[in-house]
């Protein structure tokens, strides 16, 4: 039982530094503040004389003090219960809050010991595939790119959990700089062209040569390809994607508008979940929206999102120009 206490005490510490301010130090004052009201209004009637001490000493003293005994018991009592529901719920948050944890850290153990042996295999794949081993006829090459295919689906979900894991835990290399947001679009639209070009989906660029913004720059590429490769998804045949990059005050707006299904509002509160996939029908992790909203708000910018079903959606990225000036 001892034990128990002492990790939810630890625990507690941890929930209030979230919460960023004590409950417990308000509580104590608001009561420390009415406690004092009743000797208060005693102290004004002294000193108005509108009574003396000599009626004290009759009935109307003693009905005084046991109003003011009532009133102390009932403050007490008051400020017992409260304390009380102060506490199941932070132990309720703590407990909560430790179990995500224990959950976050064996996703990310079992998804490492994971990495290796993918990449083993895939490796081995692309050996056999390429007909180093052997010759691989038509047949076999169609069951070998299905497993290729497979494994890559499987590494990337791995990658993302493992990249969510160290965000959540705040032990992500960050390496912050000047850099070129439209050379870095640009790199990732021909990557994922072959994709668009399956479905022949267009893609658009509306921006400039140079757009300077200061982040790191795997993280943010790493942000728009998923917005990016979220448009393809969910964008029919000989749809449009566009990706837009501008300037907006001390502000770089990055949007990328779809020609797609769009979304309805009530499930667009649930687009950034972990795990969280609107259409079953589509591949993905569901975990893609969740590391690019992370991913923003380590760059102290924010995640917005337009929809329209049966016009498209717009995702829109603020960042600030330059994260050295920026407030939180």
């Amino acid at each position: 039982m001892p034990k128990k206490d002492k990790t939810n005490k630890i625990d507690h510490k941890l929930v209030l530094q979230e919460l960023k301010e004590n409950p417990y130090k308000k509580l104590n004052i608001a009561f420390s503040l009415m406690v004092i009201v009743p000797f208060l209004v005693f102290l004004y009637l002294l000193t108005n004389r509108l009574f003396s001490f000599n009626i004290l000493v009759g009935n109307i003293g003693l009905i005084l003090f046991l109003s003011f005994f009532i009133s102390l018991c009932g403050f007490y009592i008051g400020f017992s219960i409260l304390k009380n529901i102060f506490n199941k719920i932070l132990s309720y948050a703590a407990q909560a809050k430790h179990s995500d944890q224990l959950k976050s850290t064996f996703v990310a153990t079992v998804s490492h010991e994971l990495k290796n042996p993918l990449a083993s295999i895939k490796i081995n794949i692309y050996n056999v595939f390429a007909g180093f081993i052997g010759q691989v006829n038509e047949e076999q090459k169609n069951v070998l790119g299905l497993c290729q295919s497979t494994v890559e689906r499987m590494a990337r979900l791995v990658n993302g959990l493992l990249d969510l894991h160290k965000i959540e835990a705040g032990v992500i290399d960050v390496k912050r700089g000047k850099l070129n947001l439209a050379e870095i679009s640009s790199k990732q639209i021909k990557e994922l062209q072959a994709s668009a070009d399956k479905k022949k989906i267009k893609i658009i660029k509306e921006f400039l040569d140079e757009v300077s913004v200061w982040g790191d720059e795997d993280k943010l590429s790493q942000a728009i390809t998923n917005l990016l490769s979220n448009g393809i998804k969910f964008t029919p045949e000989d749809g449009i994607v566009t990706l837009r990059i501008y300037l907006d005050d001390k502000f770089v707006k990055i949007e990328c508008i779809d020609t797609g299904l769009g979304i309805p509002d009530d499930q667009v509160s649930a687009l950034f979940n972990k795990f969280e996939r609107l259409n079953s029908t589509k591949e993905g992790t569901g975990l893609g929206l969740a590391i690019t909203k992370d991913i923003v708000e380590m760059h102290r910018g924010k995640v917005l999102v337009e929809s329209q079903v049966g016009k498209g959606s717009k995702f829109i990225i603020v960042l600030p120009s330059d994260l050295r000036v920026a407030k939180r």
